[in-house]
């Protein structure tokens, strides 16, 4: 009788330690992070974003992170880390955990700084990417208020007839000088490209005279020819046809050159190997945000509309612009 029931007893520890083993083994091969998509977000979340407070990226992010504490109550908080051209930011969010917690905000400029060379990691290869916004919004050429030139057509005509003497204003190796590399091949007219720093340092060119045109964002420049500092000649984004928001400014394929066509994407990127029910989920909060109508119109205020993207649409617009910003590197030299 003492042997069955020791028998028993020596029975019930064995499965009761197989099933213990079992379990233990099953938790380690499901991946973690499929958990973290059921109860997303528990704690802060980073958007580490690589611009300066202030300017339009910022600006932006700080709209969404505001609005995603609001809705999903925890605190979103912005990390603003503009060093490196952005490559500082990403790397920061390429090495953390793939578990939500920390998102690079920023736009196409990483493709551009990649296939330049400044970066070293193909954004749509070595990121998960959880959401690509499309910018409804535009560049523009621009000139200072007392310039000669009243049309694109002028300056293009002097730069052909003084060859590497008219001055046109860019971020070397960003997406300003791939704009430039376009109108440059559109045009056959040879501009003398040249560092003119962040937007604002190129407003300030623009008005001392420094430089003869530089791109800038039509949000910014918008205000200052609203106060007379400054002359807007053409627009382009990632469409043909005039910025919505600049409904009397010509376009720049209007204007006889269409392929400068080159437009920004915003986009949330998270480290490489996030659970795809976590990117879904971070995918479908900003979708919430992006289509809610307060800050559609706040963003409309600020000349830079969004559109929602698809987890599987955003992956693949991801691919497709790099291959294109590849492209125009490989035409334009940069590659």
């Amino acid at each position: 009788m003492n042997y069955l029931m020791r028998a028993s007893k020596r029975s019930v520890i064995k499965t009761a330690l197989c099933a213990f083993c079992a379990a233990v083994l099953t938790s380690s091969i499901i991946p973690q992070t499929s958990a973290f998509a059921a109860d997303w977000p528990r704690r802060n979340v980073k958007l580490v974003v690589p611009a300066k407070p202030g300017g339009g990226t910022d600006a932006v992010a700080r709209i969404f992170t505001a609005e995603l504490q609001k809705r999903l109550g925890k605190p979103f908080v912005v990390v603003n880390q503009p060093t490196g051209g952005g490559s500082v930011a990403a790397e920061t969010a390429r090495n953390a955990r793939p578990d939500g917690y920390t998102l690079l905000y920023y736009h196409t400029g990483l493709l551009s700084s990649y296939h330049s060379g400044l970066y070293d990691h193909n954004p749509a290869e070595e990121f998960t990417t959880v959401a690509v916004m499309p910018v409804k919004a535009s560049y523009c050429f621009a000139v200072g208020a007392n310039s000669e030139f009243k049309t694109i057509a002028d300056v293009v005509a002097k730069a052909k007839a003084n060859p590497d003497k008219i001055t046109l204003g860019v971020q070397l190796k960003g997406a300003s000088h791939f704009m430039a590399g376009l109108l440059m091949m559109d045009s056959k007219a040879p501009f003398r490209i040249v560092e003119a720093g962040s937007d604002a340092d190129k407003f300030v060119a623009l008005q001392g005279g420094n430089i003869d045109m530089a791109i800038v964002n039509t949000a910014g420049a918008a205000q200052y020819q609203e106060a007379g500092k400054l002359r807007i000649l053409g627009t382009m984004s990632s469409f043909p046809g005039r910025d919505a928001t600049m409904p009397d400014i010509p376009s720049m394929d209007e204007q006889g050159f269409p392929n400068t066509i080159y437009g920004l994407d915003f986009f949330v990127l998270a480290p490489k190997g996030m659970d795809e029910k976590l990117a879904a989920q971070i995918n479908a909060a900003f979708k919430d945000v992006i289509l809610d109508k307060a800050v559609a119109d706040k963003l409309l205020q600020m000349r830079m509309p969004l559109s929602y993207l698809s987890l599987q649409d955003s992956e693949k617009r991801m691919k497709e612009s790099e291959k294109k910003v590849g492209v125009i590197a490989g035409q334009i030299g940069l590659k």
